[in-house]
């Protein structure tokens, strides 16, 4: 079968839908299916990988991309996008209905609202965001975000989603339930060689250290987590904050560090390899997310025996049970966080209880379950 692969970004860039696509790449070659990708993001390796430039304005970027979607579509079997936004999800269901050909869609989150939060105004958590109907209530660019994104996935033969919260937010989409296919994100486990003291010792980490990773955008709770590291100093003394990632808020918090003087860094983000080294150099991982479909990166870290406290949203309650592999806390309440960092960062015990069965849970995630579910599905089209 020939499967053409559509996707925003692909390695070396970072992101699930990244990472989605290089693992269907590699798998699905080995298991003899003819694979040819096509993304946004510049990559090295040529054939069977197209992309289009990122240095074309949007707009042209776009209608070259709709050009060479079609061209490989034409020769495809099966069109199979990596996420629904604008960029890939849609354009692989226009040309999938133009040309009659089978399409899938994995939804990784809820498009319309991101663009909202970030772009347009939009205050709601998602799952306050109100359905299709009733988006009167926010601006047209929202509103018609919403019903390209709605159009896409009820365009698809199949919607595939990572956890059993997206299956959730999609049916209020429209959608037939009967399309939509929970299918748990395969993670190929991270490999770090070097011991957690030589990697301390190589990033000069001295004392307690907390970690987080993410985009900086408002819902990733930033803010909110370094304001509870002020806090809890007076208690904890000589421990830092490391964030790494960017966005559109890293501004807002550089100027919210230099007004602090503590012992905050934001890093750049950077390549994978090195991203899971300062992870496994680190004594907590925190996600203050008030979103999370589902989270590679909570697998990711887990694998790498580092303990976790993330919110109780989204799909993160389907990898994390609270007291067991980890702790579960309210998005932004900055109390719970506060007790529940101190009570970890003060008990070496517990955080090794933690990460050990975080060790256990990451073995769960497997990309061969998850290819093997999917190549079900790709058989009964």
């Amino acid at each position: 079968m020939k499967i053409l692969i559509i996707t925003g970004i692909f390695p070396p860039e970072i992101g699930g839908p990244a990472t989605y696509s290089d693992l269907l790449l590699r798998e699905f070659v080995v298991r003899g299916f003819d694979i040819k990708i096509l993304t946004y993001s510049y990559v090295k390796q040529k054939f069977p990988i197209f992309y289009v430039s990122k240095k074309w304005p949007k707009g042209l970027r776009h209608i070259i991309f709709l050009a060479k979607l079609f061209f490989l579509a034409t020769k495809s079997d099966l069109i199979l996008s990596a996420d629904a936004s604008f960029g890939a999800g849609f354009m692989a269901a226009l040309v999938s209905r133009l040309l009659c050909k089978k399409f899938i869609v994995r939804v990784t989150g809820d498009y319309a609202w991101e663009q909202g939060v970030a772009r347009f105004g939009v205050k709601d958590l998602l799952d306050d965001f109100l359905p299709l109907q009733f988006h009167q209530n926010y601006s047209l660019a929202v509103r018609c975000l919403a019903k390209l994104q709605s159009w896409t996935v009820c365009s698809a033969d199949k919607i595939i989603a990572p956890s059993e919260y997206l299956k959730k937010i999609i049916l209020r989409w429209g959608v037939s339930e009967s399309k939509i296919k929970v299918i748990s994100n395969g993670i190929v486990l991270p490999q770090v060689s070097e011991l957690r003291e030589e990697l301390r010792g190589i990033f000069s980490f001295k004392g307690l250290t907390i970690l987080s990773v993410g985009r900086l955008v408002p819902w990733k709770g930033f803010a909110a987590l370094m304001d509870v590291f002020s806090d809890l100093l007076s208690t904890i003394s000589g421990a830092q904050l490391i964030i790494i990632g960017d966005g559109p808020e890293r501004a807002a918090l550089e100027l919210q560090i230099s007004n602090s003087k503590l012992s905050i860094k934001i890093l750049n983000k950077m390549p994978q390899a090195e991203l899971f080294k300062y992870i496994k150099a680190s004594d907590v991982f925190v996600l203050n997310t008030a979103y999370e479909g589902f989270s590679h990166q909570l697998v990711e870290v887990m694998d790498l025996g580092v303990p976790i406290i993330t919110t109780n949203v989204g799909g993160n309650s389907e990898i994390i049970t609270s007291g067991e592999n980890g702790i579960l806390v309210p998005y932004n309440d900055k109390e719970k966080l506060k007790t529940s960092l101190l009570k970890l960062l003060g008990d070496e015990t517990l955080r090794n209880k933690l990460a050990t069965a975080g060790l256990v849970t990451a073995q769960k995630f497997t990309d061969e379950k998850m290819i093997s579910e999917l190549i079900k599905v790709i058989n009964i089209l």
